[in-house]
């Protein structure tokens, strides 16, 4: 009977350990993406700002001003400018929604709007010449993914608390111990994947930045507006874990739809253009045509995209990468070669695994393949590494095809 106690004692001390755990995880969570929300918007609207033109104490906007503020938006964000009469001078939005247009303010403030999955987030502020306001800038960005992750992170922690508390139970103290590791070791390559998965969009992110500021600009505000967007771009995703897909790629829950893989390749070429461009590299597409495959778009560009920024960091100046796209009875092939020095024996045998890393000049964090083979494979497919016969590292990404 004592034992029955004590066992019951520990298991309830684990499970509320774990909750709290959790609980605090996921409010840590919602803070940091909701500051990097709102850093984002701030950005976005003191980048703006930065060239709008006044002239005789009004707000001046021409063809050029809502190209620039359009680009610095981006396709999340939308945005309106105000005159200091409250009128629109300037919106991305068609039909600009009523807070958006509601008054001027005195200063600048957030505050959210909508419900649901409707919900968004706003950050409006004045727009100041020789300290008068002539205008208000307003930018706003859906925020319902919060909730979303948010709800998703409190489910995924609640399940994994209750089944180490039920193995507790089951299996007694060195196997509850053992899941508590197991989960915690989870919990790292949970962070690990999410930073990997972020590496290669800001690296995209950072070479466009630089090649704009190579370029001579005609007004010292409109570089300007680059560096606030280089600076934060650097910052503004750095905590911002995809806890939602990290979830569903740990649980092995994926969606299989029809794909276009060539669709996705073309995908990741455009995204790959400026850090080529900036090894002054070269990049050749090949393709049947649509190729379609069983798979998760999303999930499918994120593998395709691990494996091209693997390629891109080892393609020599002036150098080539090819992606090839192709159907083969029931299967597709999507190969990425590059013309650098190729795979070693013992990359062939280990670069796939988590974590592993050729040399100590090898500053990458060893899961980029590791995460690339993990989602074909949820999809049925199979990833392999080999050497061309001419030199340089080839990796094939082997889904069914569709149909």
């Amino acid at each position: 009977m004592n034992r029955v106690r004590l066992s019951a004692i520990y298991v309830t001390i684990v499970f509320a350990g774990l909750l709290v755990f959790a609980t605090a995880a996921v409010f840590v969570m919602d803070r940091t993406m909701r500051y990097s929300l709102d850093s984002r918007l701030a950005t976005a609207a003191k980048a703006s700002s930065l060239f709008i033109d006044v002239r005789k104490g009004k707000l001046a906007i021409d063809a050029d001003d809502r190209k620039q503020f359009l680009s610095v938006l981006g396709v999340d964000s939308d945005g309106t400018i105000l005159d200091e009469q409250g009128n629109v001078v300037l919106s991305s939005a068609a039909r600009p929604p009523r807070f958006s247009t509601a008054g001027l303010g005195d200063s600048s403030r957030y505050f959210d709007a909508g419900s649901g999955d409707r919900a968004v987030r706003v950050y409006a502020a004045p727009i100041r010449k020789d300290g008068n306001a002539i205008g208000e800038i307003v930018v706003w960005r859906s925020s319902d993914y919060i909730g979303e992750t948010d709800r998703n992170a409190a489910f995924a922690f609640g399940a994994g608390a209750l089944l180490i508390a039920l193995l507790a139970v089951a299996a007694s103290n060195i196997v509850t111990r053992r899941a508590l590791e197991d989960a915690f070791a989870r919990q790292r390559r949970f962070t690990a994947d999410a930073s990997h998965e972020l590496r290669a969009p800001l690296a995209v992110i950072r070479a466009e930045t630089d090649l704009a500021l190579r370029r001579e600009r005609d007004s010292a505000a409109y570089r300007a507006a680059f560096e606030t967007i280089a600076g934060e771009a650097d910052r503004m995703e750095a905590l911002i874990g995809d806890l939602l897909s990290a979830a569903r790629a740990e649980s092995g829950r994926v969606q299989r739809e029809r794909v276009d893989a060539t669709q996705v390749v073309n995908a990741v070429s455009c995204r790959l253009e400026s850090a080529l461009t900036a090894k002054r590299a070269k990049m050749i597409v090949e393709s049947d045509g649509a190729v379609y495959v069983r798979a998760d778009a999303h999930e499918l560009e994120r593998a395709v995209l691990a494996v091209a920024h693997n390629a891109v960091r080892h393609v020599p100046e002036q150098g080539q990468m090819r992606m090839k796209v192709q159907r083969d009875r029931s299967w597709c092939g999507i190969e990425i070669e590059d013309d650098g020095p190729g795979f070693s024996d013992e990359a062939l045998e280990h670069a796939v695994e988590r974590f592993w890393r050729e040399g100590s000049e090898n500053q990458g964090s060893g899961l980029g393949l590791a995460i690339a083979k993990s989602i074909v494979e949820s999809f049925g497919g199979r990833l392999s590494l080999s050497n061309r016969p001419g030199g340089g590292a080839r990796v094939e990404l082997r889904l069914p095809a569709w149909g």
